[in-house]
């Protein structure tokens, strides 16, 4: 689809050179860059995968099974479920298309890499059958010796053991752009991730050197993010809040740590220290960002010094740590391009950073309009791999759970009552019609609508609607959230009413943050952006989160994009990507 540029550009106009987003959202598919390897897995002659040998595309769960073992091969997965164990072998590179989902069985792993050595996974969605406190495997196993491994961009979520350990002297290892979760499938042991896994192994010793970096520990984790044994493990750029953690990063028995430039939000202890089974090496806390953290832990000992160089993001202030949660909660998980969709772009094995694809992105709000008052309310998409033309054949449902209502009043600063739905026979949902504070979120396959609405949210009746993306037949349900004013007024029903406006995304997400209706308005002259019609600063960001430009305003000002790519824009609360072509 063509678009027309113009010189000048108000916020929700359609573009092709410029690409904004502002609802409120993570999106269940969006197009991230291709950042370059990093880390543990550059070392030992680096990490190729199946760079080197031929490619096949599977669409079924026995061809991925035999190809993944055999190794020597480059594996592209289409969309769909595929019940695990998938064992790897070595050499190999596995990557998804976007919908692509390997599931774990009642018993065993998801995917499992023994003695494996040059792998890479990229692109993938784990979907675990549920942690509960009973003995069993991981949802994505590291075991017995592998080596040179890079998992990047997967979505991990309730593993019956764990996410994904890393154990039995297995070496050179990095993790990242990855989401660990779980959701209301899993009652017990939501503990993620764990390096290894016994103070008795001491054949782990001079082992386990791992990186984990850009990666979001988010709801429903409550320990080991990750608890480490033994092991070198840089813990680095990453984001830490969970609500249900009990402690992030645990380090235990000749532990080596380097916990750097992190940041933690509204958790209860960012670091903990378990002596009870051995002296600790080191657990280095450097220069990392800590808000709302309950309980605090100074670190201690000095940590290794990695043998690579590795660029990272300043959390030094608010702003900078703000910038890097916004990055990592737009792009962790499994949110590559298809294969084939930029020729930019080398899931074999990364080695450069590329633009994004051509999705362009179209704000889309709808208005709540009472007697007094005008608020914007926040819309949120999941975008289902059918915007990078796949189609998941039959017909979508949508089932509620939960104990809140689809049709529930709430006043003004209140948080609703959680209620979600699972998403079956389709890739995606979205939602319009929310109020202002309200969100959509994907986790797993379920579509959860919580939140608190925002202090200055219009009163009146907003309806929603849920509609799932990418199946031949969609499903939509409706709902409605009444919002009444902090001190019980009702709008006028004669006057109240909901709007909704046009929208238009392809492949592109938009930014889990506090967002206002927007007051600015954003030019674009060649590769100048003028920020016009706001009093605060402005700042530009690089994809990562890395501060690139700041401009204090008094009136308009203008910031050059130093070159095409995608940007992350930053004026007061609110946050948009931007994608300059």
């Amino acid at each position: 689809m063509n678009y027309l540029l113009s010189k000048t550009i108000r916020v929700a106009a359609t573009f092709a050179a410029l690409a904004v987003t502002t609802a409120a959202v993570p999106a269940f598919a969006v197009t991230s860059p291709d950042f370059p390897m990093a880390g543990f897995a550059t070392q030992n002659g680096g990490t190729t995968g199946g760079k080197g040998y031929s490619e096949v595309t599977v669409d079924n769960v026995n061809d991925l099974k035999s190809y993944a073992k055999a190794g020597n091969k480059i594996i592209y997965v289409k969309p769909g479920t595929y019940m695990g164990p998938v064992e790897v072998g070595s050499n190999v590179t596995i990557y998804g298309y976007q919908g692509a989902i390997i599931a774990q069985p009642t018993s065993g792993s998801a995917m499992k890499l023994s003695g494996s050595k040059n792998v890479i996974i990229r692109n993938l969605k784990f979907k675990g059958v549920g942690a509960h406190d009973d003995d069993d495997e991981d949802c994505l196993q590291v075991n017995h010796e592998s080596k040179n491994v890079w998992i990047d961009h997967v979505d991990v979520y309730d593993g019956h053991d764990g996410n994904l350990d890393i154990t039995n002297a297995s070496d050179f290892v990095t993790i990242s752009w990855t989401k660990f979760s779980y959701t209301s499938a899993s009652s017990g042991h939501q503990f993620s991730n764990l390096i290894g896994n016994s103070k008795t192994k001491t054949s782990d010793r001079g082992h386990l050197n791992v990186t984990i970096h850009h990666t979001w520990w988010a709801d429903g984790v409550v320990e080991r993010m990750p608890r480490v044994r033994f092991g070198k493990v840089h813990v680095a750029n990453n984001l830490f809040d969970s609500k249900n953690a009990s402690y992030c990063v645990r380090a235990a028995i000749e532990a080596n740590i380097r916990i750097e430039k992190n940041v933690f939000i509204g958790v209860q202890k960012a670091l903990d220290l378990y002596t009870s089974d051995g002296a600790i090496t080191a657990a280095q806390m450097i220069s990392n960002y800590e808000e709302n953290v309950k309980k605090q832990q100074a670190g201690t000992g000095t940590a290794f010094t990695p043998p690579y160089s590795m660029s990272l993001t300043d959390v030094s202030t608010q702003a900078k740590a703000y910038a890097l949660r916004d990055s990592i909660k737009l792009y962790a998980g499994a949110t590559l391009p298809d294969p084939g969709k930029s020729q930019t772009v080398t899931p074999a094995s990364s080695s450069s950073e590329v633009q994004s694809s051509s999705s362009v992105a179209v704000s889309s709000s709808s208005i709540a309009k009472s007697s007094s008052s005008v608020a914007q309310s926040s819309s949120s998409q999941a975008v289902s791999s059918s915007s990078q033309g796949e189609v998941v054949s039959g017909t979508a449902t949508l089932t509620k759970h939960g104990s809140g209502s689809a049709k529930q009043q709430v006043k003004q600063g209140e948080s609703i009552e959680e209620f979600y739905f699972t998403v079956a026979g389709a890739t995606g949902a979205t939602v319009t019609g929310l109020p202002e504070g309200i969100v959509g979120t994907m986790k797993g396959s379920d579509f959860y609508i919580s939140g608190k609405v925002a202090q200055n949210a219009a009163v009146g009746a907003y309806n929603f609607t849920i509609t799932t993306t990418g199946a031949t037949t969609n499903a939509t349900k409706s709902g409605t959230i009444t919002v009444i004013g902090a001190n019980g007024e009702v709008a006028e029903s004669s006057s109240s009413k909901v709007e909704s406006s046009s929208s238009s995304e392809q492949g592109t997400t938009s930014l889990d943050v506090a967002t206002i209706a927007p007051h600015f308005n954003v030019t674009v002259d060649g590769r100048v952006l003028t920020v016009q019609g706001t009093t605060q600063a402005a700042y530009l960001l690089d994809a990562q989160g890395r501060l690139m430009a700041k401009q204090s305003l008094s009136g308009d000002c203008s910031i050059t994009v130093p070159r095409a790519g995608m940007y992350l824009l930053r004026v007061g609360n609110e946050t948009r990507r931007i994608t300059v072509r």
